[in-house]
């Protein structure tokens, strides 16, 4: 039996696992207690999971779960994404097994569902896309969570924000495995995850893939949009045979409110055959993000342009001085400024922020735009902004999160009032895939030769300094 032994100083009273001084107990969580701590070197608050490796991964001698343990939280913390809690160390003290994570200071899902909280539509329909977002990035590293769920869901409002929208974070990618790891095919599979949750495979004893995650989306989304579990029953026999063989009633059916395509992506995650459930967390996103797109143009389309120029001279002057744009037809132009977005700011107004993910790449119709930089210094507290540009009508910015899916590299801030057209990578490949496919063309040749400049910058400051190095 595990003994659980912390060390005590005690000449201050504090209680320390490792480096990290515990602050306070959070509560109970699935494999052991959760604690408030603080890193004593790096100075910043975190959360420190104790896992009861017995109950994890019952069914495997002591050696084989360590290994097991260790390597899936390794894994795990090579996960870096704002929408997914990211684990900073593991280790073992006397006794005791434990992960340092994020602390993450907001409320769970499941608390906004069960106290009824009320969010817009569009608010929950967003926060469903960064959830989606961040299991799909998961997934193509090799990583499925196998408890996805409203209680391993946090939502949190962001610093510096000047909205008050919620940000998800998923918790617990600690205990996820490897989908390709067959030694985790084990007794574990069938004890962990969360049964009104579970999919048909998960009930079954089948072997877990990355549509596993897609179904508990499905029946978490379901959920959070009518107030409902798709498959309510009174107990567990019960609910594994409706999850096995029920189709629920569709969300829209149950709130006439929720539009029809969130409601078929819904259903279309929690098909129990997986040849016709949504193949990926990202094509959920894409069908949830294709409703806000679509929102967002009936609200922005409103928008008077009060340009100097025509919408003809303004594509016209986009064509000839933005090398994106240049091998364009201005037919092809027209389409993909129709199917955009236009928005305004007034100075200061954030556009986003550094850190989050973005599919929109923006182009400045009217007004300035500046482009800035946060720096981390020694200490938590010691953060300065530097400004990296300054940007005109006509000019683009953000264009690289229509390629990458990672996080923004810097913030973009109105620096006047201004009017901006942002283009949808999703929007764009589902109703334009042959623009969106010259424009990805486009951007790896203006990336490319990026890379090429800076090689020659590298290559002059070797030269230079023969006996210099880069590492």
């Amino acid at each position: 039996m595990m003994k659980f032994n912390l060390i005590r100083d005690a000449t201050l009273g504090i209680i320390n696992i490792g480096r990290y001084k515990i602050l306070h107990e959070l509560g109970q969580g699935a494999m052991g207690l959760v604690y408030k701590g603080k890193d004593t070197i790096i100075d910043r608050i975190v959360a420190i999971k104790t896992v009861k490796l017995g109950k994890a991964f019952q069914g495997m001698d002591e050696k084989d779960m360590l290994k097991l343990f260790y390597q899936e939280v390794r894994i795990a913390g090579s996960l870096s994404h704002p929408n997914i809690a990211t684990i900073y160390d593991a280790g073992e003290q006397y006794d005791i097994h434990y992960f340092v994570m994020e602390f993450v200071d907001g409320v769970p899902l499941k608390t906004i569902i069960q106290d009824k909280i009320s969010l817009p539509l569009i608010s929950k329909v967003k926060l469903l896309v960064q959830v989606a977002s961040a299991l799909n990035y998961a997934h193509h590293r090799g990583i499925i969570h196998r408890d996805i769920k409203p209680a391993n869901i946090m939502l949190v409002i962001g610093e510096h924000t000047k909205t008050k929208d919620y940000q998800a974070k998923i918790m617990d990618f600690g205990i996820a495995m490897l989908s390709s790891s067959k030694s985790a095919i084990n007794r574990a599979d069938r004890i962990l995850g969360t049964p009104s949750y579970m999919s048909p495979e998960q009930v079954t004893g089948g072997e877990l893939d990355r549509q596993t995650d897609v179904f508990s989306l499905g029946a978490m989304s379901y959920e959070f949009l009518t107030g409902r579990k798709p498959f309510p029953a009174a107990d567990l026999p019960a609910l594994f045979h409706k999850i096995k063989n029920e189709t629920p009633a569709p969300p829209h059916s149950v709130l006439p409110d929720i539009p029809l395509i969130i409601s078929n992506c819904v259903m279309k995650a929690i098909e129990k055959d997986k040849e016709k459930r949504l193949q990926s967390a990202g094509e959920f996103a894409d069908e949830m993000e294709i409703f806000l797109s679509r929102a967002e143009m009936l609200d922005t389309q409103k928008l008077s342009l009060s340009l100097d120029t025509s919408d003809r001279e303004f594509l016209l002057n986009l064509k000839k001085n933005y090398a994106f744009f240049a091998d364009f037809s201005l037919e092809e132009l027209n389409k993909i400024y129709n199917i955009s977005s236009k928005h305004t700011y007034k100075k200061d107004e954030e556009i986003f922020k550094e850190g989050t993910i973005g599919n929109k790449m923006f182009i400045i119709m009217s007004g300035k735009v500046k482009i800035t930089k946060m720096s981390q210094g020694t200490s938590q507290e010691n953060v300065t902004e530097t400004l990296l540009n300054v940007l005109k009508q006509g000019d683009c910015f953000g264009e690289m999160s229509l390629m990458d899916s990672s996080p923004r590299f810097a913030s973009a801030t109105a620096e006047s009032d201004c009017s901006l057209v942002a283009i949808n990578e999703v929007v764009l490949r589902n109703s334009e895939p042959k623009l969106c496919l010259k424009l990805y063309k486009n951007l790896a040749i203006t990336l490319s030769d990026r890379l090429r400049k800076s090689d020659e910058k590298v290559n002059a400051l070797l030269s230079k300094y023969p006996g210099a190095t880069i590492n």
